[in-house]
């Protein structure tokens, strides 16, 4: 450690604040907040790191930190600053300008009821995001239909030479262009459009009912119309709540979790007792965060534009927890707490939030390697999608120890069931391409013995060599499976026709499945050819003596 940063540890102080770490070219990598600067600090240079944190620290060139007041001031300025600088290992939340959002236009003095994909700093409302952009437009469709909001983007008032839309000829419009309702009451129905948003469904019923009441009584027929459909229209979709709280509660439920490195963080809200909106977040550089700091800052960043309500059900405790309820609590009129799935209901909805992450990564993995998929029967020109690819490895020192794997993918995953492992029979000194033959060879004859289908396609992991060799024993069994060599070195692809090798863009997705496949293969016989090998390192002479078991010989060699 250089003489400048070790003095800057010492030198630190036992105060709650924000540190930034900076590598040699000046950029800030990493940003935390720590209750004790000094203690928090040195504890990245002690011994016994996890490897993360030791790729993290072999970067540090420089600390540079902000005392503050008080551990909440320590919680908002490293939000704060996350945002600003998006530090190499900090988790970052990724750009959701392409998740939809229902804005209420604030700014204009008719507000209208929108769907957007774009956030303006310009005061409007947003809600959101929504993982479904097709129930996001239904419900500001149902909105401008129940409420008869405005929709169009005419001035108000209207210029002389100006008529009304048709949306209010078709009475879908309360017709504020006309004047027949005033700003005032227009804001009055736009509030109770942010009430049932918000989730406070109980309130706009009561209001609504009153609202009618007055109409009747001031033998304003067919506005107290108009309302009562209201009223049938909300109630109509709320027939299909079918997730309550049992006491009507006001709760938020996250759940949490990852995948490679990303972190995906999915937000329930039940408002008054029924589920009112879904939400799901995904960030990257998961790996460099722990669980409990990854929750705390997800609250902090969430709150910070949405109202908290009474509590809060996270998956497990975290460290900061009574920091972040004084925070949550400041923000609003009641006490914010945080708590874990207590009740048999509680856990219930963790599970259904679990459930629902679980499926969120299967399609995404699904989609992703389905786009793979297609792109890589484009670029080989098979015939079929290769929904079955098979692909084989060989492991082995100077020819001992020799053996193979085959790993079976299906859909782009992984298939277990279908692996198969291999010791080599006929060859005792290195030939790759000898092995592949025998290992290919043995493979298909099984499949074509069984009866069984064979895959879509077979990759084999070397270049020229081992590929001519796999073609020779396919055509000996009269098998017509596509087949294709993928060379470690330069990631091409070889055919068996003998043209210029293939190479696809780092990039492509079907080299990156190949990619995973060669790698899982290659894991899998290595695996193997290990496991070998240290079995016939603990064998001995007693191996040879007659009547000397497992159990005495393992007593003999502890003795």
């Amino acid at each position: 450690m250089e003489d400048t940063l070790e003095q800057k540890l010492k030198n630190l102080p036992l105060k709650p604040g924000v540190y930034l770490f900076i590598n040699q070219k000046n950029e800030i990598i990493y940003i935390g907040k720590a209750s004790s600067l000094k203690k928090r600090v040195t504890s990245y240079f002690q011994k016994n790191l996890d490897t993360k944190t030791r790729v993290l620290v072999s970067h540090i060139a420089d600390i540079d930190y902000i005392v503050t007041q008080s551990e909440i001031e320590a919680l908002l300025l490293e939000s704060s600053l996350i945002k600003k600088h998006k530090p190499k290992y900090n988790i970052q939340q990724k750009d959701d300008k392409r998740f939809p959002y229902i804005a209420i236009t604030l700014h204009e003095k008719f507000p209208r009821v929108i769907f957007t994909r774009r956030l303006f700093p310009n005061g409007d409302k947003y809600y959101g995001p929504y993982t479904d952009a097709h129930a996001a437009r239904k419900t500001v469709a149902l909105l401008n239909k129940t409420f008869k909001l405005k929709t169009c983007t005419k001035d108000i008032p209207l210029k002389p030479h100006e008529r009304p839309c048709l949306n209010h000829q078709m009475g879908r419009c309360q017709g504020v262009c006309t004047g027949i309702v005033t700003e005032d009451e227009y804001l009055n129905v736009i509030h109770t459009v942010m009430q049932f948003l918000d989730g406070n469904i109980d309130p706009v019923l009561e209001n609504l009912t009153a609202l009618m009441n007055s109409y009747s009584q001031a033998m304003r027929f067919e506005s107290a119309a108009q309302v009562r459909d209201m009223i049938f229209d909300i109630q109509k979709m709320l027939q299909a709540q079918h997730v309550v709280t049992p006491l009507g509660q006001n709760q938020d439920f996250f759940g949490i979790t990852t995948h490679k490195d990303e972190a995906y963080i999915l937000v329930f809200q039940f408002r008054h007792g029924s589920l009112t909106g879904k939400r799901i977040f995904v960030y990257n550089n998961a790996e460099y965060t722990s669980r409990s700091s990854l929750i705390a800052q997800f609250i902090v960043e969430y709150y910070a534009s949405n109202e908290p309500p009474q509590a809060i059900v996270i998956p497990d405790m975290i460290e900061d927890r009574h920091i972040i309820e004084e925070y949550l609590t400041s923000k609003t009129s009641q006490h914010v707490h945080l708590t874990t799935p207590k009740t048999d209901h509680e856990k219930a909805v963790m599970q259904m939030l679990n459930n629902n992450l679980d499926l969120a990564i299967a399609q995404k993995i699904a989609s992703s390697w389905q786009k793979a998929l297609f792109e890589l029967q484009e670029a080989l020109k098979l015939p079929t999608l290769p929904v079955d690819i098979e692909c084989f490895d060989i492991s082995n020192i100077q020819g001992t120890f020799a053996v193979a794997s085959m790993v079976h993918f299906t859909d782009g995953m992984p298939n277990k069931k279908e692996y198969r492992r291999y010791r080599i029979r006929a060859y005792t000194k290195p030939d790759d391409p000898g092995m592949i033959h025998e290992v290919v060879g043995r493979r298909l004859q099984h499949l074509l013995n069984e009866g069984l289908p064979l895959p879509d396609l077979l990759v084999i992991d070397g270049g020229k060599g081992q590929l001519s060799r796999a073609c020779e024993v396919m055509e000996a069994l009269g098998c017509s499976v596509p087949v294709i060599g993928l060379a470690k070195r330069l990631e091409e692809i070889y055919f068996p026709q003998g043209s210029d090798p293939l190479r696809l863009p780092p990039t492509s997705p079907a080299l990156k499945l190949l990619q995973a496949i060669r790698d899982e293969a290659h894991r899998f016989a290595i695996t193997y050819h290990r496991n070998l090998r240290d079995k016939n390192m603990t064998a001995s002479v007693l191996d040879n003596i007659h009547g000397v078991g497992v159990q005495y010989k393992k007593k003999l060699l502890q003795s």
